[in-house]
């Protein structure tokens, strides 16, 4: 299992693949000391998830995507757990899972601290299940104690925002709260990765 600390690494990594971040620089996006987080990136270097390279005096780190045991410890960095309200809210969307390949809740509903009065979800959607989709978001709608914004993405959608580095799905992908489709995302930055 990973801990919370290195979930948030990995995310940060992932979400972020193509660039090269030093000890400090993991250290203070993830809020970490710099000796935690070299604990970390040392541990994953270990394990073959990650790889380093030294540029001048610095040593960057990336996901290393050849070892066949990336993918899994990836899935893994997804998985939160669903509790409180959240629950109910997976709940409440589970309907949609057979349309829609992931959901990752984002905004002021998966902060415990605020009281929201909506719901912010991405749903990565085959392209060809957008009309069935709709159908089924209806019915969810209707039945949701809160308002629902859905962001709608095909896979192709989400490979070009993670290549164009949108802000938005960035910051949805290191933070949200993944309902399902762990493996549909982590795929979709192994692509994007090789691409």
């Amino acid at each position: 299992m990973l801990t919370g600390n290195e979930k948030k690494v990995l995310r940060l990594l992932i979400s972020s693949f193509d660039t090269d971040y030093s000890i400090n620089e993991v250290a203070k996006q993830c809020g970490l000391a710099p000796n935690g987080a070299f604990k970390i990136l040392k541990k994953l270097e270990k394990e073959g998830i990650l790889k380093s390279k030294k540029i001048a005096n610095i040593i960057s780190y990336k996901i290393d995507f050849e070892n066949e045991k990336t993918m899994n410890v990836l899935e893994l960095a997804l998985i939160t757990d669903v509790k409180g309200r959240v629950k109910y809210r997976y709940d409440d969307l589970i309907a949609l899972k057979g349309v829609a390949k992931a959901c990752v809740l984002f905004g002021s509903h998966i902060d415990l601290k605020k009281e929201p009065n909506d719901l912010d979800a991405l749903f990565i959607l085959k392209k060809d299940e957008y009309r069935e989709y709709r159908k089924k978001l209806m019915d969810v709608k209707s039945t949701l104690p809160v308002r629902l914004h859905d962001a709608v993405q095909t896979e192709e959608d989400l490979k070009k925002n993670i290549i164009g580095k949108d802000k938005v799905i960035i910051d949805i992908l290191r933070n949200g709260i993944v309902l399902w489709g762990c493996s549909a995302i982590s795929e979709a930055i192994k692509d994007v990765n090789r691409g």
